[in-house]
C-alpha cells in the first residue's frame, strides 16, 4: 500500500507540473515572437517531464511485478507450512487414537483381571511394555515433526526478513526517485513561473494594442454606420422617388364597369378590351377568341370589347373564328372602329350583335378577291370555295340592309367601279353597316402610362422592300380551303410565293 501511495503521489505530481506548464502556455498569444520562444522552452520541459514521468512508470511496474512474485513466493511457504501442520494435527490424531485404543484395552483387561480370579500377569506385562516402546515411538516421532515445524517456520522467518529487506531497498528507490522528480518539479515551478511574469508581461502590451485597435476600429466602425445610414436614407428617398413615380404612372382609381356602356353619344370602354389592328390571320383569331374566352371565365355579365383602329381585313377562316366567338359568348361583345375596318374586319363589325364608329372613320365592303392556280378543274374549284364563303359571309349583311345579295354586289360596283364600296360611319349607319356613332371614347381600360415611344403598328417591323425598292408586308401562307378577304390596292400586302 505504500509503494501504490508514493506512486500515486509522483504521478499527481507529475500531472500538476504538466498541468502548470500547459496552463501556462495556452495563455501565451501566438503573435510575439517572445512567446513563441517561451512556448518552445514550456514545450521541451513538457517532454522532459513526460520522459521522467514514463521512467518512474516503468520503475513502479517492475517494482510492482517484484512485489507480486514476492507475495506469491510467500504465499507458497505459507501454504506448504499450513499442509505440514494439517500432516502433523493428523499424524498426533492417529497417535492419540492408538493410544485411546491401547487404554482401552488395558481397562478391559485389567477389568478381566479384576473379575477374574487368576490374572495372567506376564500377559499383562508384556502389554506394559509393548505400550511403553509405542509411547516411545511416538516421541520419537512427535519430535521429529516439532524439529521440522521448527525448521519451517525459521525457513519461513528467512524468506519474510528477504523480503522486508526487498521491500526497503524499493522503498528508497522510491522516495530517491520522488526526490529526483520533486526537484524537478521545483526546477520547473521556478521556469513555469519565470514564464508566466513574462507571459504575462506579453499578454499586458498585447492587450494594450488590442485595446488601440479596438477603438481605432470603433471608430472606422462608427464612420461606416454614418455612411451606411446616409447611403439608407438616399436609397430610401430614391425608392419612394420611385414609387411616387410609379404611383403618378399608374391610374389608382377604380375601373367603372357598366352593363350600358353606350350612353348621349359617349362610348366607355373598361379594361376587358381586345385590340385587333392589321391584316388578320390565324394568330389574329388565336389572341382574340382566347381572350374573349378568358374575360367569359371571368366574369359572363360585364361586355367586352373588341377595338378596330386599322384593319385590312385578312383570312375569312380566321375572320369567321372570330365572328363565332363573338356571337357564343355569354358576355356581350361590342365592336368599336375607331380609323378604318375593310372586308373580313368590316365584315366582323358589321355582323356583330353591337358595333360602334367614329364619325369620320370608314367602313369598306367589297368582293373577295384572290388567285387560282393549276388545271382548269383546280381553279374552277378554288373559285367555287370562294363563292360559297362569299354566301356564307355576304349574305347576311344584305340581310341585314334588307336586299339581296345580288343588290348588295350591284350596289358595290355603283359605288366603285372597282366594287370597293367605303363610306363614312355616319353613313355607314344609315347602311346599317355600324349601330351607333360615336362622339367620344372613354378608354378605361388605360391603367399605365404609356410609353414615350409608340411601338407602331406590327407590320411595320415587318415591312420590307421588292427588287423595285416598294414596301410591302409579307403575309403567311393560307391554310387549305382558305383566302384572304381584304383591301389591298396598292399590292401592300403580299402573299408568299405568289
Amino acid at each position: 500500500m505504500q509503494i501504490k501511495k508514493l506512486s500515486f503521489i509522483s504521478t499527481l505530481s507529475l500531472v500538476s507540473a504538466f498541468l502548470c506548464a500547459t496552463g501556462a502556455t495556452a495563455e501565451v498569444p501566438a503573435q510575439a515572437p517572445a512567446q513563441a520562444g517561451a512556448a518552445a522552452q514550456a514545450s521541451e520541459q513538457k517532454t522532459e517531464l513526460k520522459e521522467l514521468r514514463t521512467e518512474a512508470e516503468i520503475r513502479n511496474e517492475k517494482l510492482a511485478a517484484e512485489l507480486a512474485s514476492l507475495k506469491a513466493e510467500i504465499d507458497r511457504l505459507r501454504t506448504e507450512g499450513q499442509l505440514a501442520e494439517q500432516k502433523q494435527a493428523q499424524a498426533l490424531q492417529q497417535v492419540t487414537l492408538e493410544k485411546g485404543k491401547l487404554e482401552a484395552e488395558l481397562a478391559l483387561m485389567n477389568a478381566k483381571e479384576t473379575s477374574a480370579s487368576a490374572p495372567d500377569r506376564s500377559k499383562i506385562e508384556t502389554l506394559q511394555r509393548a505400550q511403553k516402546l509405542r509411547d516411545a515411538q511416538l516421541g520419537d516421532e512427535l519430535s521429529g515433526l516439532s524439529a521440522e515445524q521448527i525448521r519451517m517456520k525459521q525457513g519461513l522467518d528467512v524468506e519474510a526478513t528477504k523480503l522486508q529487506v526487498e521491500l526497503s531497498k524499493s522503498k528508497i528507490e522510491l522516495e530517491r526517485s520522488a526526490v529526483a522528480e520533486a526537484m524537478l518539479d521545483m526546477k520547473t515551478k521556478t521556469s513555469v513561473g519565470a514564464l508566466k511574469r513574462q507571459i504575462e508581461q506579453l499578454s499586458a502590451e498585447n492587450a494594450l494594442a488590442a485595446e488601440k485597435r479596438k477603438s481605432e476600429q470603433s471608430k472606422l466602425v462608427d464612420e461606416q454606420l454614418r455612411a451606411t445610414a446616409a447611403a439608407a436614407t438616399l436609397g430610401a428617398q430614391i425608392q419612394n422617388r420611385d414609387l411616387e413615380d410609379k404611383w403618378r404612372d399608374e391610374v389608382n382609381k377604380p375601373v367603372t364597369y357598366t352593363m350600358e356602356p353606350f350612353k348621349d353619344g359617349v362610348l366607355t370602354v373598361s379594361d376587358r378590351r381586345i385590340e385587333m389592328n392589321g391584316p388578320i390571320v390565324s394568330g389574329t383569331a388565336d389572341f382574340v377568341c382566347a381572350q374573349i374566352d378568358y374575360f367569359n371565365n371571368q366574369n359572363q355579365a360585364m361586355p367586352i370589347f373588341v377595338v378596330i383602329n386599322n384593319s385590312p381585313g385578312g383570312s375569312v377562316m380566321a375572320g369567321y373564328r372570330i365572328l363565332k366567338a363573338i356571337e357564343t359568348s355569354d358576355a356581350p361583345v361590342h365592336v368599336v372602329v375607331k380609323s378604318f375596318a375593310a372586308s373580313m374586319a368590316a365584315t366582323i363589325a358589321t355582323l356583330a350583335p353591337h358595333s360602334y364608329a367614329y364619325p369620320n372613320a370608314i367602313i369598306l365592303h367589297h368582293q373577295m378577291s384572290g388567285g387560282a392556280s393549276g388545271n382548269m378543274t383546280n381553279m374552277e374549284q378554288e373559285i367555287a370555295t370562294m363563292q360559297e364563303w362569299e354566301r356564307r359571309l355576304a349574305v347576311p349583311i344584305a340581310k341585314k340592309m334588307g336586299i339581296t345579295l345580288e343588290q348588295f354586289k350591284a350596289k358595290m360596283y355603283a359605288a366603285k367601279k372597282s366594287g370597293d364600296w367605303d363610306e363614312f360611319a355616319d353613313k355607314a349607319l344609315e347602311l346599317k353597316w355600324i349601330d351607333h356613332i360615336v362622339n367620344e371614347i372613354r378608354e378605361e381600360g388605360v391603367r399605365s402610362k404609356p410609353a414615350p415611344s409608340g411601338s407602331g403598328s406590327w407590320w411595320m417591323s415587318a415591312e420590307k422592300s421588292d427588287e423595285q425598292g416598294k414596301p410591302y408586308v409579307s403575309l403567311p401562307p393560307l391554310e387549305p380551303y382558305d383566302c384572304y378577304f381584304m383591301i389591298n390596292p396598292r399590292g401592300f400586302y403580299r402573299l408568299d410565293g405568289r
